[in-house]
């Protein structure tokens, strides 16, 4: 996408020091692209603006920051202001009301990215959509996301998330979505909340900028978020299996790496197969189908999209190990509720030998073990072996002991690397081994490791 400097000014209420025409948006030197602006970020870790020389070298035409830096070239164009992460989002903002297209946005404690991925490849049936790439849905990297957009679509699909209250609110406001999609809420980043509860009021945020005459997707299955569609005046469409949905799933039959059920909406249903392991997966599709019908797709579209559905990088991918060992990479990150359906998922692999790679999960706060005892004790009844990683993930061993797994069937391992040294010699064609934890165990690695990827 094309912007000028000019631009960037007005819309930040800044100056502009210099002439610019940009194509895109960059805060790493490291990622910077000819033509880019580069935004300079103070962190906790690093300053942006000690890297700003090195990004004009890799072709950054502009800066965006507080401050100009001694080893910047002279005349270099900039736009200095107070809050560069601020002026970015208003930037974003003004590009999106320039392009026109209209946004899905969807948050929760789980299932953000493979919901957007899947809800992105519905709407595209219909419509031409581009969509927020990874899990870029911070402050900063969905601003990004839209600056970077090389398309011109008629809808964004976006996942917009939260690490302390007034996250969604301001993301929400800035970019204003047509529809809002809030999938469930659960134990996470309670490091930051006082309860699950206050996650609930945080993820209710997304619906303050919803656009007059929006609509609102909403979990009928998980209560806190019903009790956030019953106070709305907007439109609301409801999805899950409860009596409650609009779009909803009949006759579901869960099999080893697919689900078949009878998808219904208030515009007919349409059988599906989802090529995608868990009952986790099914409710991601209904989530994108009630978005999908949202906005006039019928189930049709839906059902015959399902098909080309993959999960995304280290959210539910199979991999081999040599042995014919079937390894199922979960590892991307991890709170107590998407543990659970992992683990429902690993069940669902018998009669195969079940094996649970679990690692710790982060920012639980206070009561992070009672969540690790809790997690625990559910792999003990679906995992045959147990291997724990990481300091915190004793807990989890000690909960599935306290659960009746056998202590000879918990082992613990210091890190990724080492519970995939310890499982090497163990596997064989019959074993089914989940792997899953907090981003920072790095879980992954012991995937690529076992399965040769490394």
């Amino acid at each position: 996408m094309k912007f000028t400097l000019a631009e960037l000014a007005a819309a930040a209420a800044g100056k502009a020091e210099g002439v610019a025409v940009l194509s895109g948006v960059a805060v790493d030197s490291r990622n910077v692209k000819p033509g880019d602006l580069f935004v300079a970020i103070r962190g906790e870790r690093a300053d942006g603006h000690d890297f700003a020389a090195q990004a004009a070298a890799r072709g950054a035409l502009a800066l965006l920051g507080e401050r100009r830096p001694a080893n910047l070239p002279a005349g270099f164009p900039a736009v200095l202001v107070a809050r560069p992460v601020e002026a970015l989002q208003k930037l974003a903002a003004a590009l999106k009301r320039r392009m026109g297209f209209r946004l899905a946005a969807i948050t929760g404690s789980v299932g953000k990215t493979t919901t957007k991925d899947f809800a992105a490849e519905i709407l595209a049936r219909r419509f031409k959509v581009d969509k927020t790439p990874g899990n870029q849905n911070s402050q900063i990297g969905f601003a990004m996301s839209i600056c970077n957009l090389e398309s011109d679509p008629e809808w964004m699909v976006g996942e917009m998330g939260l690490s302390e209250p007034g996250d969604l609110s301001k993301l929400s406001r800035a970019f204003e979505p047509d529809l809002a999609a809030i999938l469930l809420v659960a134990a996470a980043h309670l490091q930051f909340f006082a309860s699950v509860d206050a996650i609930a009021d945080a993820k209710a945020e997304i619906l303050e900028g919803l656009k007059l005459g929006g609509t609102v997707v909403a979990n009928a299955d998980d209560p806190r978020v019903e009790a956030i569609a019953r106070r709305q005046t907007r439109r609301v469409v409801r999805f899950g299996l409860s009596a409650a949905a609009d779009v909803t799933a009949r006759d579901v039959a869960l099999e080893a790496d697919a689900s078949r059920f009878l998808l219904r909406t208030p515009a007919g249903e349409a059988p599906v197969r989802l090529p995608l392991a868990g009952a986790h997966q099914v409710s991601n599709f209904l989530a994108a189908s009630a978005i999908a019908f949202a906005v006039g797709l019928s189930p049709e579209d839906s059902a015959a999209a399902a098909a080309s559905l993959r999960p995304a990088a280290h959210r539910g991918v199979w991999r081999r190990h040599s042995s014919g060992a079937r390894l199922y990479d979960d590892a991307y990150n991890a709170n107590p509720a998407s543990m659970r359906a992992a683990l429902a998922t690993l069940a669902a692999q018998a009669p195969r030998r079940r094996i649970a790679v679990l690692g710790e999960m982060l920012e639980l706060g206070p009561d992070e073990e009672m969540w690790h005892r809790e997690t625990g004790a559910a792999a003990a009844k679906s995992a045959d072996l147990l291997v724990c990683v990481g300091p915190r993930s004793r807990f989890l061993c000690e909960g599935a002991v306290a659960a009746g797994l056998s202590p000879d069937a918990v082992r613990y391992a210091a890190s990724a690397e080492e519970a995939a040294a310890l499982l090497a010699p163990l596997l064989s064609e019959n074993d089914a081994v989940l792997f899953k934890a907090s981003r920072g165990v790095g879980l992954e690695r012991a995937v690529a490791a076992l399965s040769g990827e490394a």
